[in-house]
């Protein structure tokens, strides 16, 4: 393969949205649930919002493997969706956040001045 054919392509790196909703009317299902939740930050998911979790991938097959690690430990009665979108379908995303916000949104990253 040519080394051009294996630079970072917007088109072919990965993002992978985790969406469920898990029943939590018993102490077992609240007890699975917090199991699937805290996988999913070990894992380096990151909240999006309340049962929405991202994480990036540089390749779809790298993203699908993560799938097949997390299947083990999603809740019996759960309902849980995994959704890819390539980077550039991720730039395309328009968040609005209204004026109450739920979260707060990070500072901008500190940079560095090299000299």
């Amino acid at each position: 393969m040519h080394p051009a054919d294996m630079a970072i392509n917007g088109w072919r790196v990965m993002w992978l949205l985790a969406s469920f909703d898990c029943p939590v009317g018993t102490k077992e299902e609240r007890h699975d649930y917090t199991v699937f939740r805290r996988t999913l930050l070990q894992e380096n998911f990151t909240q999006h919002q309340f049962s929405v979790y991202l994480k990036h991938f540089p390749t779809l097959a790298t993203a699908q493997a993560q799938i097949e690690r997390l299947r083990p430990s999603v809740p019996e009665d759960a309902h849980v969706a995994f959704f890819f979108f390539t980077d550039k379908q991720y730039a395309m995303t328009r968040e609005f956040i209204g004026p109450r916000r739920s979260k707060i949104r990070p500072d901008a990253p500190e940079q560095l001045l090299l000299i």
